[in-house]
């Protein structure tokens, strides 16, 4: 896959902030924002594309897609290789139920969050998934109550370079001290 090799400037982290809050924004009204033309915003984005940075999809809002369950589960692997951790994770990709999954560290090998029509249905997908697979240690399911954050839209100051972040600063300080 191509890289994006050129450098980041202010206008690119600006016109990423904004196509991932809303893509269907006009490159007219994206070039107003950021102080560029159509043209120059359309190929900007066609640049992003081409490099495979971003890609454009819809996003289902989850709270508002009726009736919705959702579990986190974490799960540990019996016996650990390269070979089993593909396994898993071609299996875990594959299935249109797994929302999102990662490779974790500490005493947990994946986080897996689930989504599925009913409570029963989450029951009866872990039990397929996990369960059945002999190659997993444990896992714990967790059901999600309330979503108090959700996305994956990345702030496009993290993609600055360390030496273009001086004087960033990550946020408010929330450790209370």
């Amino acid at each position: 896959m191509p890289q994006f090799n050129r450098t980041w400037d202010e206008i690119d982290i600006r016109l990423l902030d904004l196509l991932q809050s809303d893509a269907d924004q006009t490159l007219r009204e994206l070039g107003d924002q950021v102080g560029l033309s159509p043209s120059a915003v359309q190929r900007r984005i066609t640049h992003y594309k081409t490099a495979g940075l971003m890609r454009t999809v819809a996003v289902v809002d989850t709270d508002r897609a009726g009736s919705l369950a959702q579990a986190l589960v974490m799960l540990t692997l019996a016996e650990e290789s390269p070979d089993h951790h593909r396994r898993i994770s071609e299996r875990l990709r594959a299935q249109p139920e797994v929302q999102q999954c990662y490779a974790v560290s500490g005493r947990w090998d994946y986080a897996v969050l689930l989504a599925a029509p009913t409570v029963r249905a989450l029951r009866d997908l872990s039990n397929a998934l996990f369960k059945a697979d002999e190659n997993i240690r444990r896992y714990d399911t967790m059901f999600i109550f309330d979503t108090v954050k959700s996305g994956s839209a990345l702030p496009g100051r993290l993609l600055l370079q360390p030496a273009q972040r001086s004087g960033w600063n990550a946020g408010p300080d929330l450790s209370g001290a």
